[in-house]
């Protein structure tokens, strides 16, 4: 297959509408920001808007036209009016489909949907997206085509629901992204990139445009919002996980051989996701949030998998890179845990020695409360990682490509000192009219 039907497309569902063929047209970008820890993802597209075609769609249902407003008739319609449509055959004509065959395309269309008028129709440059299965007073859309009865949308094409409606702020965006043939053998390469909440929109121009921002983990979630005061007693950092996620309708995925047991732990008046994140942080494991989900896993782990490509300097796809080595507080040898207990006067302590420590470096000492040797080993060994993870940083803009997400693998080669396996820490995948790639933050994987 050609070169030239290599390409890529998104698609894009709002508040449950499917508005990926209207979108391909408008859009400006679309950036998905995935990050490894600690951060929400994020999603933004821009739309352009010349018509006023997405700012009319993200109004309010109570902001609804008078129905006595409506055209005599369909020749007079136009993109951007909103009509109300009262059930009649205001146009059709009959053409054949791809599949052979005849069938109504124009108005008709709606007049065989819809059983209950009236009902407002958008007139935006897109598929007719109704779903209106008899309801009244519902948001529908018709083409330009439509209007003129003309390449009326494929069957398939009006099954989504009515979007648009009730205020898009606090609505749902989910995304994908679809690699068209990208390699040349007639396969599609696709990243879904999830849903979100939107937690801001706005327009701008001139030249018009509609924007819309959300984030993995809304601001206002309970996991976020809501503190709390407890002490935890005899439970694992799986166990306080799990009873956060349940308290927050999420669910837990925990992905670390590594499950720490305390005897005590108090949370004092903070939210449930800061007092996890410290709990993960001082145990070297590593948290991700979405607006459904918590996952725990281990950093170490995820170095250890196979890489899933190599980044060469050279290479076409490669756009920019900068890499960057730091000294200051991150060049440790080893790391010294030690802990006596004041009851008992035992003292427990572990020394880690990894391979690739500095030997120039200092030892990071640690002062802790353990309760077994092994613990006290795997503090060090963590606490260790946590410090010298940061010691040599790459940042690529590469042409896209959907394998590249946080949390993978990529061998890095041409580079002579700044060369070695790398762990994708951020990635932002960002397709516009002129193109598809991805930034990349990545951090150098460290040998144990």
């Amino acid at each position: 297959m050609s070169d030239l039907a290599r390409r890529t497309e998104v698609a894009v569902r709002i508040n449950g509408v499917d508005v990926s063929p209207d979108i391909r047209s408008h859009l400006i970008s679309l950036t998905y920001t995935d990050n490894e820890e600690d951060k929400t993802d994020d999603l933004s597209i821009e739309l352009e808007d010349r018509d006023r075609i997405w700012l009319k769609w993200f109004m309010k249902r109570e902001e609804q036209p008078d129905p006595s407003a409506v055209p005599a008739s369909g020749s007079d319609y136009k993109i951007g009016d909103v009509v109300m449509f009262t059930g009649g055959l205001h146009h059709h004509t009959s053409m054949g489909d791809a599949r052979g065959g005849n069938r109504t395309a124009g108005l008709a269309v709606i007049t065989n949907i819809a059983r209950t008028a009236p009902f407002p129709i958008h007139v935006i440059g897109g598929a007719y997206r109704g779903n209106i299965g008899g309801s009244s007073n519902v948001w529908g859309w018709v083409t330009e085509s439509q209007i003129q009865g003309v390449n009326a949308p494929e069957e398939n094409e009006q099954e989504a629901a009515s979007g648009g409606g009730d205020s898009i702020k606090g609505g749902s965006v989910s995304a994908a992204i679809i690699m068209k043939n990208w390699h040349g053998d007639g396969k599609d390469r696709v990243l879904e990139c999830g849903t979100f909440e939107i937690d801001n929109h706005g327009a701008k121009g001139a030249p018009s445009r509609v924007s819309i921002k959300a984030t993995s983990l809304p601001y206002n979630a309970t996991v976020r919002t809501a503190t709390h005061t407890r002490a935890w007693e005899n439970i694992s950092l799986s166990g306080i996980a799990g009873e956060i996620a349940a308290r927050s309708g999420m669910t837990l995925m925990y992905e670390s051989g590594f499950d720490p047991f305390y005897f005590r732990r108090e949370q004092v008046n903070i939210s449930d996701i800061v007092f996890l994140q410290d709990l993960c942080k001082n145990a070297g494991i590593s948290l991700k949030a979405s607006s459904n989900m918590l996952i725990l896993f281990d950093a170490a782990e995820y170095e250890q998998k196979p890489t899933v490509r190599k980044v060469k300097f050279g290479e076409a796809d490669v756009k920019s890179w900068r890499f960057n080595a730091s000294t200051n507080d991150v060049t440790y040898k080893d790391c010294r845990v030690s802990y006596t207990d004041p009851d008992t006067g035992e003292t427990i302590e572990y020394t880690y020695t990894p391979r690739s420590g500095n030997p120039d470096g200092q030892t990071l000492v640690i002062n802790e409360k353990v309760n077994t040797r092994e613990e006290a080993r795997q503090l060090a060994m963590r606490r260790w990682r946590g410090k010298n993870r940061n010691e040599q940083k790459a940042e690529f803009t590469l042409v896209g490509d959907v394998t590249l997400v946080s949390g993978v693998t990529v061998n890095v080669e041409g580079w002579y000192v700044y060369d070695g396996k790398y762990i994708i820490e951020n990635a932002q995948h960002m397709v516009t009219g002129s193109g598809y790639t991805v930034m990349l933050r990545l951090r150098l994987t460290m040998e144990e």
